[in-house]
């Protein structure tokens, strides 16, 4: 079976899932664009571009999400292993995706990608293929999440506050801390680009 995606620009995706703010210890919404570190990884064309299906490398390593009010989310990661025995065989990836979100009355959050619409750069210098690009969709639990105002952001001048971000993976780790980098999100249409053809 093989899986063809093909451009649906036009496509309004009809599931629209009104998410909100469960805790009152956050003190501003999850909408907005977040970014780690020094915010040189963002969602948005800067970092995928859906029509050459190609990624633009940032300068570091870091993650970014970003929330819409009526449910829509966007994820860019760039992230790498090294390798103890030899600087140069590194591991890398890249990792662009979007879809809906919900936060449930626990608290946690639910992130569902469109499926054909994800993907995924990794690169190998060591490999026998030094750079694959596949499609890439996963589902994600955010079990735990809070926000507050940080007035000491390391990447910031002396004496600028900023909100933060943390979010928890589904084993209860923290990501690394997200600090709001735009609001409204610098997100890339929120509805579906691509549809799946099944036998094509």
């Amino acid at each position: 079976m093989r899986f063809t995606t093909l451009p649906l620009f036009g496509f309004a995706f009809s599931l629209f899932i009104l998410a909100r703010d469960v805790s009152a210890d956050n003190v501003t919404s999850l909408m907005g664009t977040w970014s780690s570190g020094t915010q040189a990884v963002t969602t948005g064309i800067d970092f995928f571009n859906p029509i050459t299906q190609t990624f633009t490398l940032p300068k570091n390593a870091g993650i970014s999400y970003s929330f819409t009010d009526d449910g829509f989310f966007e994820q860019a990661k760039y992230q790498f292993t090294s390798n103890s025995a030899n600087n140069r065989c590194f591991k890398a990836s890249l990792v662009w995706q979007h879809g809906t979100y919900q936060v449930h009355q626990n608290g946690s959050i639910t992130l569902n990608p469109f499926a054909p619409d994800g993907y995924i750069q990794v690169m190998d210098p060591c490999g026998a293929q030094t750079v694959s690009v596949y499609n890439y969709a996963e589902f994600e639990l955010i079990p735990q999440w809070y926000n507050y105002q940080d007035n000491h952001p390391g990447f910031m001048p002396e004496g600028t506050a900023a909100y933060a971000l943390e979010l928890f993976q589904f084993d209860g780790q923290k990501m690394p801390i997200m600090w709001l980098k735009n609001r409204p999100p610098n997100m890339l249409p929120t509805q579906q680009l691509f549809q799946t053809i099944l036998n094509s």
